[in-house]
């Protein structure tokens, strides 16, 4: 049986659905700290890129911060997968529980944390 292997990237939660831009683990390099993140980029990805076409086409007119966001990175030093996100996915087992899967992610290698870059903003 093949292994997943675990995965670090941006993400948004709509409609119990993980839209996701992720990377393997393996893939990336550590920083100075020892923690592994990527580049991608929720504006771009959204805007540009328009991640969640074709499954959502209902998005065209929402703006990137206006759905539950966050970020998946990984700490070497503590072994331990950082999800960064706002109060909806942080509070919500389903939601983590998504996440992870996305992810590939086991649940107790997870630590959840609030962070006000990914507040939910709306127009």
């Amino acid at each position: 049986m093949k292994t997943k292997l675990p995965h670090i990237g941006i993400f948004w939660v709509y409609k119990s659905t993980v839209i996701a831009k992720a990377m393997p683990l393996n893939r990336a390099k550590p920083d100075s700290l020892s923690l592994y993140d990527c580049d991608f980029s929720h504006q771009m990805e959204w805007e540009e890129h328009r991640i969640y076409l074709p499954c959502f086409p209902e998005l065209l007119a929402v703006e990137y911060q206006e759905i539950s966001r966050g970020r998946v990175i990984y700490s070497g030093n503590s072994k331990f997968f950082k999800i960064y996100a706002d109060r909806k996915v942080v509070e919500s087992i389903e939601f983590q529980t998504l996440v992870c899967d996305k992810f590939n992610l086991i649940p107790s290698q997870c630590t959840w944390k609030l962070d006000k870059h990914y507040r939910i903003f709306t127009s």
